[in-house]
């Protein structure tokens, strides 16, 4: 039996990676992570099938493959048919994702929470990391920021569940990309989630030593998410991120406050941002539209940084 060796620890916490990667051999690692909310919308099996894209993410967001879950669950014990339909839409994602559901835990909450503990493999080779950002790459975000205004706005009443159909879609859907896409030059990824697109960007490239330019016109927003924050609809997540990461961030445009919270909203299963080579960012977006993914954007690129100098700029 081959001995348990921090030495084949891939990844862990120190880098804020997505998740953690063990090699179990010269082909093959296995990357552990999990993840679980609060409910963002009001239909249990939409519920359920966002928690499940948001948890099995990080492991995509890795260049891995899941391999199976378990259910992760607090619930009202007076609630248990939602509870049936949430596990359910878990369930298709799982399948989906190419994994199996193999059981889980549960407890009794008054408030209700669901998520999965994930296992996916990949090639020790080919794990993808948050913070190998290169000098020159561009930078791509495959789906449009907004989530949590949206569902701020859902919970609020602000916004029905089928004006939000746009944002339910994205937050629905895995951020599962072929290995062609996988097979480019991609030097860093990871996935949008708690702490906003400004705040998993800060991680990447303070990680890499580098800076990054971004050009704000070109980040994809979804519909009204400018008109609700200018309406006070935000999340206390966001406010809390733009107080945490704003020192890095240089503004070298004329920004409205309603439009700067946005890059620091708290997403739900939102979409990857990935930096790759220059010479392949034509390939990676015909493949990632062509894969679902039609709002994926260039919106920067990696420079390299100066003493003194904030490692964002808005431009």
């Amino acid at each position: 039996m081959n001995q348990i060796s921090d030495h084949n620890l891939l990844s862990s916490f120190e880098n804020n990676e997505d998740a953690a990667v063990y090699r179990i051999n010269s082909d093959t690692a296995i990357i552990f992570t999990t993840d679980f909310i609060t409910p963002v919308v009001n239909d249990p099996f939409t519920f359920g099938q966002i928690a499940a894209a948001n948890a099995l993410s990080d492991v995509f967001a890795m260049g891995g493959r899941p391999l199976m879950a378990l259910n992760i669950v607090c619930f009202p014990e007076n609630r248990l048919e939602e509870l049936e339909k949430i596990v359910s839409g878990g369930l298709q994602k799982v399948k989906e994702a190419g994994a199996i559901l193999v059981g889980g835990h549960s407890l009794k909450d008054s408030e209700p929470k669901y998520g999965l503990a994930v296992v996916g493999l990949v090639h020790p080779d080919k794990v993808i990391c948050n913070n190998n950002c290169q000098e020159g790459d561009r930078i791509i975000l495959t789906k449009p920021l907004g989530t949590g205004i949206i569902s701020t706005a859902l919970k609020s009443e602000y916004l029905s569940e089928n004006e939000a159909q746009e944002a339910i879609g994205w937050m629905s859907k895995l951020n599962a990309v072929s290995d062609d896409i996988l097979n480019l030059a991609i030097n860093s990824m990871t996935d949008i989630t708690g702490y906003g697109f400004l705040g998993h960007l800060s991680e990447m490239v303070q990680g890499s030593d580098v800076g990054a330019d971004i050009e704000v016109d070109k980040i994809p927003l979804l519909a009204n998410t400018v008109g609700l924050a200018q309406e006070g609809v935000i999340p206390g997540g966001s406010f809390a991120n733009q107080e945490i990461f704003s020192c890095g961030v240089e503004k070298k445009i004329e920004l409205e406050p309603a439009k700067e919270i946005t890059l620091y909203d708290a997403q739900t299963s939102g979409g990857l941002l990935i930096s790759i080579a220059q010479r392949d960012v034509e390939q990676a977006l015909d493949l990632l539209h062509k894969e679902g993914f039609t709002e994926s954007s260039v919106i920067g690129k990696i420079r390299k940084i100066n003493i003194n100098e904030r490692r964002i700029s808005l431009i």
